[in-house]
Parts: structure tokens; sequence; C-alpha cells
């Protein structure tokens, strides 16, 4: 019979699900609203299961054959417990123990951790960072938020705050305030939120006019319009894109002498901003870092875009339980 591995991505309003083989090749993906009625968890993941349940019998597969299931949750974890820390998407405010929850159902392994690290995960396994074993990947969207793998395991720390790298302080003026309760962190400055931040913070100092003007009387500013009009030349929004992309260069020289990665991965809805954003990037990392650091580390952009969640749920089984306890 065939062995498979069963991954959900939970996200705030949708929870993504997958079927994958013990090597990670997609054999099934589907999607279930999540449910946030139950501030307890358990009717979220008992709904969870019984998709499962209902996707495994439709194809003929047998739950005695599921290697392990994989779950990513948006919210701090402490992975050896299986615990989430609250979740403010899911309307947990108190710990929630995924793992124990869901043991009740399923008589296999089960791994959960956050969203941010199965996405770097994904992308090790499956995507940008294939093949390497020290992969950092940054997920820059409304926020900003990170894995770091490391000798091919996911960098959790002693209590599950590894690689929050959104939150190390990079605005040392402290301009804006983070959603964490601090200010001055880079994710402040270098996301989609962060894009608007710079453009309220700067035109007024500008003499220049600028092609966004309307959408900043009208407070309507988003990232993208800041990325084509830099793109079509611009120079207000070159001016923040330069400015974006050099918080970014130097956030993975920090990166690069801390766990010196084969790859750094950009992902999330900024980094589909293309060359304009990325190449930015590239020069400011390599006039910053360190250079037996930067030597032969690549800056790429994510492959797997809103799979690498569930490819990368999946993926904790496949490095946890297959390729360290040798389970076949």
């Amino acid at each position: 019979m065939t062995k498979i591995i069963l991954a959900a991505d939970v996200g705030g309003t949708t929870c993504k699900l997958g079927i994958f083989t013990p090597e990670l090749e997609q054999l099934h993906k589907w999607s279930i609203h999540t449910d946030t009625s139950d501030s307890t968890g358990y009717t979220l993941l008992k709904g969870i299961y019984d998709s499962f349940v209902e996707k495994v019998n439709e194809n003929n597969y047998n739950f005695s054959n599921v290697l392990g299931v994989g779950i990513g949750v948006p919210g701090p974890v402490d992975f050896e417990k299986g615990t989430v820390n609250g979740a403010v998407n899911l309307y947990w405010p108190e710990k929630v123990n995924v793992r124990e929850i869901f043991e009740q159902f399923v008589d296999c392994p089960v791994y959960v951790d956050n969203d941010a690290n199965i996405a770097a995960l994904g992308e090790k396994h499956k995507g940008a960072g294939e093949g390497a074993d020290d992969v950092v990947a940054i997920t820059l969207g409304t926020g900003l938020g990170g894995g770091i793998i490391s000798n091919g395991e996911i960098v959790h720390g002693h209590n599950g705050s590894g690689a929050e790298i959104g939150h190390f302080r990079a605005d040392f003026d402290q301009r804006f305030k983070c959603n964490c309760g601090r200010s001055g962190c880079i994710e402040t400055v270098a996301s989609a939120t962060g894009v608007v931040n710079l453009v309220n913070f700067y035109y007024p100092k500008l003499t220049f006019r600028s092609s966004i003007l309307e959408l900043i009387k009208e407070n309507k500013v988003t990232a993208k319009a800041v990325f084509d009009a830099a793109k079509a030349g611009d120079q207000f929004c070159i001016f923040i894109t330069e400015k974006v992309a050099n918080y970014i260069g130097y956030l993975c020289s920090i990166i690069s002498v801390t766990s010196n990665p084969k790859y750094i991965v950009l992902g999330g809805g900024m980094s589909t901003a293309g060359p304009i954003l990325i190449e930015n990037i590239k020069t400011e990392y390599h006039n910053l870092t360190f250079t037996p650091a930067q030597f032969e580390t690549e800056i790429v952009q994510a492959k797997l875009g809103n799979d690498a969640g569930i490819t990368g749920a999946a993926g904790l089984i496949k490095t946890y339980v297959l390729d360290k306890e040798g389970v076949k």
C-alpha cells in the first residue's frame, strides 16, 4: 500500500490541506474553511481530521499507511510540546496543544510548527533552496517573517522564538510603532506596511513630485503601487524602493554572518516586485556583508508560492520522522 504524509497549513480564513509521498511529491491538495468558533482549537482540528479522512477514503488510501501529520499554524509554537502559544488570527487567546488534540484522532506522529518555519522548510525541500542544508526564507508581506534552516533542521531556539527576524531594531530613530508593541523593528520599514510608512514619512520632506501623489493624499498607497511607479521611472518611488532594499540587504547581511546559509529565499507578495527590488537588495548585501560569509551565498526568489506551507508541513514528517528517526 502507498505510504503517505498528511499536511495542513492553517490560515486565518482557509486551511490548505495536502497528501504527499515520503519524497514530498504532492499527490492531492485542497482547502477548507478555517473554523474559528472554538477558542480551544478542538473544533478546527477535528474539522481538519475529518477532511483528511474523507480525502484518504476517496482516493483508496489507508490510514494505517499514514507516516505522520504535519501542521503549520500562524502563531508562536513550542516545537517540543506541539503547543501554540496563542494565535490571534485563529482567535486562540490561550495556549492550544495542537499535537495533543490531534493525537486523539490519529495513531501516527504529529508535528506542529509556525507558518513561517514550514514555508522555509518547504522551500528547502522542494523550492528555491532544494538540495541545501542551510537555507533562510524571508517572507515579505504585510509584515516581515522568516524561518532559518541550519544543518537541515529548523532553528527554534530554547523557547520557540528563534528566527523572529522581523523584530530586531533596524530603524534606530524608532519612527514607527510595530505590532509587537515596540518601535523601530525592521518590519516597520522593510515590509509592505513599511513601504507605506516610508512614503508617508518622506514625501512631505522632498521637493519633487510623484505620480502617486493622489494615492498619498487619499491614503491609498500600496507597496505594489510604489514598485510599479519605480519601474516606470518615478524618482520618489525609486528612492523609497532603494531605502526598503537597503534595509532588507542589511537583514540579509546579519543572517549571513549568523547562520551562513547557502540560499536566502525571498518570498511573500513584495518579492514579486522583481529586479527593481531584488537587485538593489543584492547590491546592498554585497556592500555590507563580511566577505567569507557571503561567499557562494545566493539571494533568490521563492518558487513554491502558496504551496510552500503545505509542502513544509509535510516536510516536518520527512525531516523529523523519516530522515532523523529512520522510519520507512
